[in-house]
């Protein structure tokens, strides 16, 4: 009998590798635990579990090579976890004794799950790449990957990606992945471009120079792999100020290029400059990438219960790609969030479809929104042209900000209404408060106290005080800005909410 063969023992499946003995203890006749203690061989564990088994790696050894998820037949998962018991909670670097570690022993990722099915990883901590290429973690074209309390923490040399997640049924949860930098190259903590999904993201610290998260980016090989049906839920996205000045490519805190029904909610996104580009922290927009895939769009958007702060812009929000044929963006909704930026808070441009904000509190140190047609490429069309409108259908609702000099502008037109008219097919504008921006033109309703009585209208974690004018003013009879009546955890916690202005 092989070594690697499974000896049955009524309801117990025994499994034993090469020294160091591993000893297995099963719940049933159909699966094994396997403990893989120091210096062991890890991939033949990983070759010879079957699925539903589980691989108990030894806390706080450390297994050297490039590993691969291979291929199994259908079943229950395989876990590879963690031999001690974890916190339920995420994970961070005070954690690292509690984990075994996976190094790459040559200039490839630490693990392969190309093609892979059915794994689950719990608990376990990766080094980066030696000299920072390339992904600590490859998943392509593969299928139901959870990853639970993953730590990632790159070394000297920074790590251009983190995880790669192009497949099916992709989850990251309560996990740190941190210092993800490369010069000369763009560098994320997660990135998906060619697969249907479903992904969820939740729960993670999320730290990288260029795009902490970015759907797209490159493009997906047909149109059923556009990443689609993704929750982003309850993440911290930050940056180190380290970082401003050193060469390290800063774009962005969260980016979409193409995707379908994606939702975004109670996040923490902060601290984003202008360096590689104009500091700008959401990007949502619809590229094709390469040249290759037109069906690249972004529709069905979600951006509810988070706060967006200490970044130089807010949102920028393209229609179309101008440089390839694309898709649009349309049906983007945001609300409910609190954004502070010392810049613009909104740029809007290149016929987006239908864009809703409502119920933001808003504390932008420049322009509100700031509108242009462009160039786009639709889908279909022989070449780019110039843009006909910046957004389609604009609702702007319940929403509190200050108007600064320009409130909402459009290029080469007047401030306000004007500006609404010539940017937008059609446009629902009411409840909103722009403090300081009396005798500006804007639709009915907008209230435009000044900027001393709006100050005296916020309690310091940004709720309204109970005698605000505005308690209550809402359309749907809410108050105006942020609901604080959501169970939204940054929402409960004051110290979530401080903000830089």
């Amino acid at each position: 009998m092989d070594a690697c063969s499974p000896r049955r023992t009524g309801l117990l499946v025994i499994r034993t590798l090469s020294i160091p003995i591993m000893i297995a203890v099963a719940a049933d006749a159909r699966a094994a635990t396997t403990t893989v203690a120091a210096g062991a061989n890890l991939q033949a564990a990983l070759d010879a579990a079957q699925p539903g088994d589980v691989l108990l790696l030894q806390a706080g050894a450390r297994f050297v090579g490039s590993f691969k998820l291979p291929p199994k037949p259908a079943g229950p998962v395989i876990t590879i976890r963690s031999s001690v018991t974890l916190p339920e909670r995420r994970i961070g670097p005070s954690d690292a004794d509690l984990f075994p570690t996976l190094a790459s022993g040559v200039i490839s990722a630490v693990l392969d799950g190309t093609g892979a099915a059915n794994w689950k990883l719990d608990g376990i901590r990766f080094e980066s790449v030696s000299n920072g290429q390339g992904d600590v973690i490859v998943l392509q074209d593969s299928t139901n990957i959870y990853l639970d309390r993953i730590l990632i923490v790159a070394g000297a040399n920074g790590q251009k990606r983190g995880v790669r997640g192009n497949g099916k049924q992709i989850t990251l949860t309560r996990s740190y992945i941190s210092n993800i930098w490369r010069i000369g190259q763009d560098s994320q903590a997660f990135c998906a471009w060619d697969g249907a999904g479903p992904y969820t993201i939740t729960n993670n610290f999320l730290e990288a120079a260029s795009e902490n998260v970015m759907f797209g980016g490159a493009d997906s090989r047909s149109s059923d792999r556009v990443p689609s049906d993704i929750l982003v839920e309850g993440n911290y996205f930050t940056k180190r100020l380290e970082w401003k000045g050193a060469g390290v490519a800063v774009k962005n805190l969260f980016e979409l290029k193409s995707g379908r029904r994606i939702t975004i909610r109670g996040n923490v996104f902060e601290r984003n400059w202008t360096d590689a580009q104009t500091g700008y922290g959401i990007l949502f927009k619809a590229v094709n990438q390469d040249g290759t895939a037109p069906w690249s769009l972004l529709e069905d958007v979600l951006f509810e219960n988070n706060v967006v702060r200490d970044t130089e812009n807010g949102f920028n929000i393209l229609g179309h790609d101008y440089a390839q044929p694309s898709g649009q963006v349309t049906r983007v909704t945001i609300k409910n969030n609190l954004i502070f930026t010392p810049g613009v808070a909104f740029q809007v441009g290149g016929e987006v479809g239908d864009l809703a904000i409502d119920h933001n509190t808003i504390g932008q140190g420049y322009t509100l929104m700031s509108l242009y047609h462009g160039t786009v490429w639709p889908a279909g069309a022989a070449a780019a042209r110039p843009g006909a409108y910046a957004v389609e259908h604009l609702t702007y609702t319940n929403n509190l900000a200050p108007h600064n000099q320009y409130g909402v502008k459009g290029q080469g037109t007047g401030v306000g209404t004007p500006s609404l008219m010539a940017h937008t097919v059609g446009f629902t504008w009411t409840n909103n408060v722009l403090a300081g921006g009396a005798g500006q033109p804007y639709p009915a309703i907008t209230w435009f106290p000044t900027v001393a009585v709006y100050t005296t209208q916020f309690e310091p974690d940004q709720r309204l005080v109970p005698t605000s004018l505005y308690c209550g003013a809402a359309t749907d009879g809410r108050d105006v800005g942020v609901d604080w009546n959501q169970q939204i955890p940054w929402l409960q916690s004051p110290k979530h909410v401080r903000v830089t202005k």
